[in-house]
């Protein structure tokens, strides 16, 4: 070991030739240039997965809009007003300013020329501000050391009174959920270790997207934020906020510029063919003879935004069906913005129109017309929630209250009245058994079950208060393994002990509820020995699950992967746990001679109303049931994400679905409005014909 004083040679850096001039003062010590960060095994492993899930993820939204090298469509910026950025000397040592101005493919240059990393983008709706960011993201991950790795961050859902590191370090968990484990060392999850340790580079995107109230305190948190970060936001929103607060600490700007006419006529021309180069070229020529035109004035101004240049050129360059002189029509377009709406829509029905892969017997193809009115539900539904996020799980929020929980009630009344049929058939004769059990069992239901049922769904209704989008999926792998990587027993079963405490309340409601519905059929003596027995039946999972739980998944990054996920929790729970508890807790309870045979049949009953009321189960039930059964989803609701996500109409980051663009869902959601109020009178209307 070194004594105090002992001075020793350290050299970190590339692999190569090292030498010694002078006194060799103690060892030399080398750090590997494969590990730079100085992490350990699992901490490395995880970086690089983290990585290479990043690094995947924005290629493939760079491919989705075509935007490779060759293709890319010609951004361009400027460095942005000096009180839009924070003092030269605050951003570099020896505070001299420098140009920041560049094109597309430099913008990792422009970055690494501010000293401080840390940069913010500006430019207006539609001017290419995500998909700048994902092309910084690659190149700032290619042929790079094992080191910080930039995330992209949606802000929309970041309320400021969450601190932003921790509010950081929980979205890349769910994000990456391998992530979510324990450090043996710091006992603090892996997400918080990068995030503390800087090796993440948040790239926070839409600033403007946070409500106006939250600016001034999103600012301070990302000025005290020492890490590189990027972040991105429309120019008005954040000027106001550097005006009347200050700007971003230790950050520059950029301000990206209006495409010029001649650079998208080049990128409209070579993303296509020359025939229907020279239809472009004559669009364009009217635009620079006659630029005072109406029509030449709105299509100017819609073809300086690089998001409506995309748009156009998906439209009118993969689609024989539309021509480009068509956008010069001032009589069908009268204003920029019906241009717009215009592109938005052909847009929809081009996607939709053409197919993403060969044909398969069970691919669906579903028509232009119903996928945008389920696109509308769905962005309507993002709107009134004031989110870009779109996840599996909270599909349900969309439903009005008393729809979830009259719906929830009702699907375990039926379970209970169907499962009393079978138990009478059973004892007294197929035929006249289940006719004479459906029929009670269904009077059961509205008598005794549904309060029950009801009970439940009120307690089960609190995880919507609040802000809360109801019951977040479960994010464990079971198993039986005795060697599980990145297992926190401690930690984890904290979490459960509160979630099976949750549980217990649930079951406690609906167990007390149905035995006093019974009560005043037959008397109260076991009213309370009914909700102690359902509520630990409902509770009691949790803790054997936490026993099987681990989290570390390598492939863990997309939604499907948790829904997979809290499927396998749900049935074992509800199979393995929950329906033998609760049938041998009833069997024993019930005065009868057919203890199995009550206990075998209402104990998977009350497993369903368990089931029920998970995350999967509420997928099952609303998004895969209620929603396509009133028309407002189709019945395969994964394979419509899916496959909106193929087509590009959807982005993914992790585990969060978003629409394209914020312009995207706004128009989606205005066009189902309007087909809703347009039905609706339509019906009043016939009402009131004599």
């Amino acid at each position: 070991m070194a004594e105090k004083n002992e001075i020793h040679n350290e050299f970190s850096g590339l692999a190569a030739t090292s030498f010694q001039i002078g006194v060799n003062n103690g060892p030399i010590s080398v750090t590997s240039p494969s590990n730079p960060s100085g992490l350990n095994g699992t901490q490395a492993e995880r970086l690089r997965g983290l990585a290479g899930a990043v690094r995947s993820a924005s290629e493939r939204e760079l491919e989705k809009w075509g935007l490779r090298d060759r293709d890319a469509l010609p951004v361009r910026w400027r460095t942005a007003e000096e009180n839009l950025f924070d003092y030269w000397e605050k951003i570099g040592a020896d505070g001299t300013p420098v140009s920041l101005a560049g094109q597309f493919t430099a913008i990792r240059k422009t970055y690494e020329a501010v000293e401080s990393r840390r940069l913010v983008v500006l430019g207006r709706a539609g001017a290419g501000k995500t998909v700048l960011a994902h092309r910084l993201i690659l190149d700032l991950l290619k042929n790079s050391p094992l080191g910080p790795v930039p995330v992209l961050f949606g802000l929309g859902d970041w309320n400021p009174a969450t601190e932003l590191r921790c509010w950081l370090a929980e979205h890349l968990a769910r994000d990456f959920l391998f992530l979510d484990t324990r450090d043996p060392t710091t006992k603090m999850k892996l997400a918080e270790v990068f995030i503390e340790r800087g090796l993440v580079v948040p790239v926070l995107d839409g600033f403007d997207e946070l409500p106006e109230q939250h600016h001034a305190a999103a600012i301070r948190q990302i000025s005290t934020l020492d890490l590189p970060l990027i972040v991105t936001s429309r120019p008005a929103e954040y000027a106001r906020a550097a005006h009347e607060i200050k700007a971003v600490g230790g950050a520059a700007a950029i301000a990206l510029e209006d495409l010029p006419l001649d650079k998208t006529r080049e990128y409209l021309r070579q993303s296509t063919g020359k025939p229907r180069g020279h239809a472009w070229d004559a669009v364009f020529e009217q635009l620079r003879t006659a630029p005072g035109d109406p029509a030449s004035r709105n299509l100017t101004a819609v073809l300086t935004s690089p998001l409506m240049v995309m748009l156009a050129r998906t439209v009118y360059n993969d689609n024989p069906g539309h021509q480009p002189g068509e956008l010069l029509n001032a009589a069908h377009f009268p204003e920029a913005e019906d241009l717009e709406d215009h592109l938005l829509d052909a847009y929809v029905e081009t996607v939709y129109a053409r197919r993403t892969g060969p044909r398969k017997s069970r691919t669906p193809n579903w028509s232009p017309g119903r996928a945008r009115r389920w696109l509308g539900y769905l962005a309507t539904h993002l709107q009134d929630r004031d989110t870009h996020d779109l996840t599996w799980w909270e599909l349900p929020a969309a439903l009005h209250r008393w729809t979830r929980i009259l719906v929830t009630a009702a699907i375990g009344g039926i379970a209970v009245g169907t499962a009393h049929g079978f138990v009478v058939g059973a004892a007294n004769g197929l035929a006249d058994g289940f006719v004479g059990g459906f029929a009670v069992g269904f009077a059961v239901v509205f008598a005794v079950v549904f309060p029950a049922g009801f009970a439940a769904a009120l307690v089960n209704e609190a995880r919507f208060s609040r802000a809360r989008t109801g019951r977040e999926p479960e994010r464990l792998r079971l198993s039986l393994s005795l060697r599980r990587r990145g297992r926190e027993p401690r930690a984890r079963m904290m979490t459960h002990l509160k979630e099976s405490t949750f549980e217990f309340i649930t079951g406690f409601a609906f167990g007390f509820a149905f035995g006093l519905a019974l009560g005043f059929a037959g008397g109260f003596a076991y009213v309370l020995a009914y909700g102690l027995a359902v509520g630990i039946a409902f509770g009691l999972p949790s803790v054997v699950v936490s026993a099987l739980g681990d989290t570390y998944d390598s492939r863990a990054t997309d939604p499907w992967t948790l829904l997979t996920r809290d499927r396998t929790v749900t049935l074992v729970r509800t199979v393995a746990t929950t329906a033998l508890a609760v049938g041998i807790a009833y069997g024993f309870l019930a005065e009868s001679g057919d203890v199995l045979l009550i206990g075998l049949v209402f104990g998977p009953v009350f497993g369903i109303v368990r089931l029920v009321l998970s995350a999967w189960g509420s997928w099952l039930l609303f998004a895969r049931l209620w929603l396509p059964l009133t028309g407002r989803l189709p019945w395969r609701p994964k394979r419509f994400l899916e496959d909106a996500y193929e087509r590009g109409v959807l982005r993914r980051t992790g585990s969060v679905y978003q629409l394209r663009h914020v312009r995207l869902r706004d128009h989606l959601a205005i066009h189902y409005r309007s087909r809703r109020r347009t039905g609706s009178q339509a019906r009043t209307t016939l009402d009131q014909l004599p």
